[in-house]
């Protein structure tokens, strides 16, 4: 699935969610697309901040992309370990290191410039459909045959 960056003007999405996002499970179709409206959150507040100076509203929306990360991902394993997904080991460590770099982030914050955090944006951008179009749809057809059988 090709997806490309585009260069957006202030206070537009970062990331329009599509059906073709969709893998299938409406729970973490849902779960993905509040992300993406978190990953435009945190866009929209940076974007803001390179006129006003301020951070306050990237610090917000940087914390409560963080928390719904690990949510989201505690909620996603526990599917795959029920289902039985044979890359599961795998698949968690790809969260692990992503959230590690969330965190990372977060600690650092007070040391973000403007590029360094339009960056950082990107590589979310990047990360999550890469892993929501490609990652994420390899433990779908186990999940839909447990789900099938229950």
């Amino acid at each position: 699935m090709e997806m490309k960056t585009v260069k957006l003007p202030e206070n537009d999405n970062l990331i329009v969610w599509e059906d073709r996002f969709a893998i299938g499970i409406p729970v973490i179709d849902g779960e993905h697309k509040r992300l993406v409206g978190l990953c435009n959150k945190l866009y929209k507040a940076i974007m803001s901040s390179k006129s006003s100076g301020r951070k306050d509203a990237v610090r917000v929306a940087l914390k409560e992309c963080a928390d719904y990360v690990r949510t989201h991902f505690s909620n996603e394993e526990k599917l795959m370990q029920v289902c039985g997904y044979k890359n599961f080991e795998t698949h968690k460590r790809t969260h692990a290191e992503f959230t590690k770099k969330v965190l990372e982030k977060c600690q650092n914050f007070e040391n973000e410039t403007f590029a360094s955090s339009l960056e950082f944006v990107k590589f979310l951008y990047d990360w999550i459909l890469s892993h929501i179009a490609h990652t994420d749809t390899l433990y779908v057809g186990d999940l839909k045959a447990y789900l099938g059988k229950k």
